[in-house]
């Protein structure tokens, strides 16, 4: 058939349908009949439901089954229609990208087609495309969290103005307002920006969500400093103070209150002595120890610290940072006498009583015995502090400790950074293995010396007797030359004291 030609086209494909099946392709629809089905174009048909009836009436016989024709519009490819998708990527110079995006969020779409196919412009750098497709997305009422970021990346590539940008992070804010992840990274991004202000909000938003989280007190710190806000830097430099209490809290507090400090002498040169005196207060209260427990020793032994909290929580050296506040600062072991200590700290500590486990898991502990400071409300008027000698006539000593007014009521979430394993904590994690296997093979009594044979084995001590001395000492050797003119002396001096004498039993001696 033929018609006069005009400049519209109307393109028409076929998709054969039979007892209520769904449309199929075209290939499909040939596969079906056993016989090649030709793509139908008509040419200046008036209109769509005349071509409609022409068809109906002309068509409906071929091989004995009615079809069914889809009408295309004008632009759109015949493959299009065949497979029953509108391709937006293979129609970007037809129409501007606000129509194109618009005509594609018309109908509902998934939020892994939508991924797909702004991954798709992305790698062909359209990105004004990005960001038309993005904003038609969210104003079809289609919003993915990842949107906001990515239309902000998007816009900051094609040098769009900074303010612009910084609204639509806002926008993601909004949108996740209980997503401490997403509120972190956009505060970083608002950073990178030059949005600081904004940025701090943030933080000062997830310190709201998640109180005892590290980071947004130290990121706003920084924040706070640049941007001269005191106000902020109180509350930055409070909660580093307060909360931050992993392997290098002792450069960050020291760094926390040396900014609190230098910005209250400045109120007072600037006569804003009530503000310095807020600031003043503000850094005595944050550096409140409700309970501090110190253990020191002397020797190559290995001691572990273990607290009971009130809450049903423990510090140890398994768990280093517990819910209830508590961190164990510091593990130690010998012989190095600057590792011969351990020691913990809850700044907000609950009331209640607190048992304190000291175990002595290996090594030889000088005069075998140790000590332990407690130290309760640290910082105020009503400091308290007591020193226990602690003597090891069995493995493991235990002691209970009294706190009446802890600040502490509930528990708090515990964000402890990843780390690998110092060297200390791997020397120490070897000790503890060497400590249990040598367990395993002797039964201990309370004396730490006393070692009873095994039931299925012989094994026995045998005491040596020596003489200790005590002093100075010099040990000379002299040598005389073959040709005997020179005599050469070897001098070796030693310097030895004892420190302690104890008495011990042991059994299988003589």
């Amino acid at each position: 058939m033929s018609t006069q030609k005009k400049s519209t086209e109307l393109d028409l494909v076929p998709a054969f349908e039979r007892n209520n099946e769904p449309a199929l392709s075209r290939k499909e629809t040939e596969k079906r009949l056993e016989a090649p089905l030709p793509q139908v174009v008509f040419r200046a048909l008036p209109t769509v439901h005349e071509a409609r009836e022409w068809l109906s009436l002309g068509m409906s016989l071929w091989a004995g089954r009615p079809l069914q024709w889809t009408c295309l519009q004008p632009g759109e490819t015949p493959a299009a229609a065949e497979s029953g998708k509108f391709d937006p990527i293979k129609e970007l110079d037809s129409a501007p990208p606000r129509e194109l995006w618009k005509r594609y969020f018309s109908e509902e779409r998934s939020s892994d087609e939508i991924r797909k196919v702004v991954q798709r412009l992305h790698s062909r750098k359209q990105y004004k495309h990005v960001i038309a497709a993005l904003r038609a997305a969210l104003l079809a009422g289609q919003p993915e969290p990842w949107m906001y970021e990515v239309l902000a990346l998007t816009m900051d590539i094609e040098g769009y103005p900074k303010n612009e940008v910084e609204r639509v992070m806002l926008s993601m804010t909004d949108f996740n307002a209980r997503d401490v992840e997403n509120l972190l990274g956009s505060a970083a991004y608002l950073v990178r920006l030059g949005a600081p202000a904004q940025a701090l909000k943030l933080y000062q938003q997830v310190s709201s969500l998640q109180p005892s989280r590290p980071e947004p007190y130290l990121l706003g710190l920084r924040l706070a400093d640049e941007l001269k806000d005191v106000e902020a830097l109180s509350w930055a430099a409070t909660g580093v103070l307060t909360w931050y209490w992993f392997d290098d809290y002792e450069a960050k507090q020291r760094e926390a209150v040396k900014l609190m400090r230098d910005w209250q002498l400045r109120l007072q040169q600037a006569g804003k002595t009530e503000q310095a005196a807020e600031l003043a207060n503000a850094l005595a209260k944050a550096q409140v120890r409700d309970l501090q427990l110190r253990l020191e020793w002397s020797g190559e032994a290995d001691l572990d610290l273990i607290v009971q909290e009130p809450l049903g929580t423990t510090c140890s050296f398994a768990d280093r940072y517990t819910q209830s506040g508590g961190a164990l600062l510091h593990e130690g072991a010998g012989p190095k006498q600057a590792e011969c200590f351990e020691e913990y700290v809850c700044a907000y500590a609950a009331s209640g009583h607190y048992v304190i486990t000291i175990d002595h898991v290996a090594g030889r502990l000088v005069g075998n015995r140790a000590r332990l400071q407690v130290i309760r409300y640290a910082g105020t008027p009503d400091e308290q502090r007591d020193s226990v000698n602690v003597v090891f006539n069995e493995r493991q000593k235990k002691y209970r400790i009294s706190l009446h007014d802890g600040r502490r009521t509930q528990k708090t979430e515990v964000f402890e950074p990843e780390a690998e394993p110092t060297t200390t904590q791997k020397r120490r994690e070897a000790l503890k293995t060497l400590a249990d296997l040598r367990r395993q093979m002797t039964f201990q009594q309370p004396g730490l010396n006393q070692i009873r044979p095994q039931v299925t084995g012989a094994v026995g001590y045998s005491p040596v007797v020596q003489n200790v001395s005590s002093g100075v000492n010099l040990t000379a050797q002299a040598t005389i030359s073959p040709d005997r003119r020179y005599v050469r002396l070897g001098l070796q001096p030693s310097i030895s004291e004892v420190t302690d004498v104890f008495t011990f039993t042991f059994a299988g001696g003589r």
